[in-house]
């Protein structure tokens, strides 16, 4: 569910970006910056509980030094997939 619903986040984005490229018209470029530089939506709303529930899982490892460095992840991915 949360897959489907990122990659239609993303086609959106791209069909978004389509348009924008088709605009000539100065003041509805200034509009359409004013409307993105000025959104009042605050993004930890957009998310469904699921992802704010692994959010919150996250900082909680964090916070009790449950987390594994970059060095070691990459030594992992080395070791398991050393023959590609």
């Amino acid at each position: 569910m949360i897959a489907e619903k990122s990659e239609i986040i993303e086609q959106k984005k791209v069909h978004l970006i389509s348009l924008i490229t088709q605009i000539y018209n100065y003041d509805l470029l200034d509009k359409v910056e004013d409307l993105l530089l000025n959104s009042k939506t605050d993004w930890w709303t957009t998310l469904s509980e699921t992802e704010k529930s692994a959010i919150d899982e996250g900082l909680a490892d964090i916070k009790n030094g449950n987390v594994i460095s970059h060095k070691a992840v990459i030594q992992e991915i080395n070791r398991k997939f050393n023959n590609l």
